[in-house]
């Protein structure tokens, strides 16, 4: 099958960096595939080069296997399923890839060999702190050739992108993460800039503090142009309305109105909430607890102390069958965040559409591959998945519908998710039904998610009552702050 003209500049670009580059393409433009045919170019004139693959557990079949075995006469194998013979490409997740017995016999087999390297979602690179990070910049230097692949390399901010540079040109960035960040970015807190900190002595609970009251690393856009025009040359960028005429993504907002019972849930857990809080930004992890509660309860339930599903009602899952009803017969993959919800709508479409026709992907699921597999061939309807787990490299243009039953803050996520059906080899138009409860939580996340912000967005949407459940003038306020966001209520988000 020939390149498409963004794949095969992406190669050429490759080539001239000596297989040295990041190829930050949109997710669904064929990284992978490009990947291959820049190593099949470098084998043809380095015979003895083996390519190392490091990707998430969920891609080794289902993304590079099927490429690999569609586009290639090479032999592969994950690493833990090599014989005696080395393979041409070896396949690694990155969880495998920093475990004490497996590190030490894959540094001996990168020594031996001449190696090619390519980072598949090198965004797990990000955290400069990682186990990850750490030792894929140790073996770096082992490496002949280094691709990075991902087409959202800086879900949060250019921080981000230090540890990836670092992997593929070491040269490029500060050795130190902290010089790194230090030479361009700053603390910033609702336009107020604080002073340098280089020279200042800052141990982790000072800066903790610094972080709890909510400032924040950024960059002007001064030196953001100065840092990606020193990257542009061994990066190549392609968003997708540059590459590919794609069929068009259609967006439908579905309002669910909670039942009396929900929303009297809704309100007290709300309430509760912003007295806890008390205006004040508080840490991540108890923000995300806290945010986590009010989610629930727009899905129609609360975990109890023993992690117990409490139901307190069923609107959202009564719209979900609705609209399931009026897709009629065609392949619809459902994304939603806690197990309930998984196990609510599995029995909800098993019971209506039989046991065959449902698969799932997330955590629990125990083959994950058998379920991808019967939902690309069209054997089973529904897809009921977890963002996080399907989130990546996966491809499902045999659907061409979504729908969100329930939503997170992690704009990164969602939008690989949604790019799952969105790439290269659909034929039809994308439909995303997103089923929101009124005057809720649910709003929020949509509006933060739609404009690329964090957590602390939601906290304070919260706590300076800009969204509310229930009637009248509260309905009313919610109303008027999310249309101030800009978040449309009907077909074409």
């Amino acid at each position: 099958m020939k390149l498409f003209k963004h794949q095969q500049d992406a190669v050429e670009f490759a080539k001239t960096n000596n297989g040295l580059c990041a190829l930050f393409h949109d997710p669904g433009l064929g990284k992978t595939r490009t990947s291959l045919e820049v190593y099949t170019q470098l084998r043809a004139k380095e015979p003895a080069l083996k390519l190392l693959v490091v990707c998430p557990l969920s891609l080794i079949n289902a993304a590079w296997g099927a490429d690999i075995q569609k586009f290639t006469t090479f032999t592969f194998a994950p690493f833990r399923l090599m014989g005696c013979k080395i393979p041409d490409i070896i396949i690694i997740n990155y969880e495998s890839l920093i475990s004490k017995n497996i590190l030490p016999q894959l540094r001996n087999l990168i020594i031996k060999y001449p190696c090619m390297c390519v980072l598949d979602e090198s965004s797990r690179l990000k955290n400069n702190k990682s186990l990850t990070t750490k030792a894929l910049l140790a073996l770096a230097p082992l490496f002949k050739h280094r691709i990075i692949l991902s087409g959202t390399p800086m879900p949060n901010n250019e921080t981000e992108l230090w540890g990836q540079i670092r992997f593929v040109r070491p040269d490029v960035l500060d050795k130190s993460f902290y010089q790194f960040r230090n030479k361009y970015f700053h603390l910033a807190r609702n336009g107020e800039q604080m002073a340098p900190l280089q020279g200042k002595v800052m141990n982790r609970m000072m800066m903790r503090n610094i972080m709890m009251q909510g400032w924040r690393y950024t960059i002007t856009p001064f030196m953001r142009d100065h840092l990606l025009h020193k990257l542009k040359p061994f990066t190549h960028w392609m968003k997708k309305e540059e590459a590919l005429d794609l069929p068009e993504k259609i967006d439908q907002i579905r309002e669910v109105q909670l039942s009396g019972p929900e929303v009297e849930a809704y309100r007290d857990m709300k309430n509760h909430l912003v007295a806890e809080i008390g205006g004040q930004v508080i840490a991540a992890p108890v923000a995300m607890t806290k945010v986590m509660k009010l989610r629930q309860v727009t899905s129609g339930f609360m975990y109890g102390q023993n992690s117990d599903a409490l139901v307190v009602g069923k609107s959202k899952l009564h719209e979900l069958e609705d609209t399931i009803e009026q897709l009629g017969d065609q392949q619809v993959i459902i994304f939603v965040e806690f197990h309930y919800e998984i196990e609510a709508i599995q029995q909800l479409l098993m019971s209506r559409y039989g046991i065959d026709q449902v698969v799932t992907l997330y955590a629990g699921t125990q083959d994950k591959e058998d379920s991808i597999s019967k939902f690309q061939q069209g054997k089973a309807r529904y897809l009921i998945a977890h963002p996080k787990s399907a989130a990546h490299g996966l491809t499902f243009v045999n659907c061409s519908t979504m729908i969100f039953f329930s939503l997170d803050y992690s704009y990164e996520s969602h939008e690989q998710a949604r790019n799952r059906i969105h790439r290269i080899g659909q034929r039809n138009k994308c439909l995303y039904i997103y089923l929101i409860a009124k005057a809720t939580i649910d709003e929020t996340l949509l509006a933060v998610l739609r404009r690329k912000a964090d957590l602390q967005s939601i906290v304070h949407a919260i706590t300076k009552g800009t969204m509310y459940a229930g009637t009248g003038n509260e309905a009313q306020k919610c109303s008027s702050e999310v249309d101030r966001e800009e978040l449309p209520r009907s077909v074409g988000v």
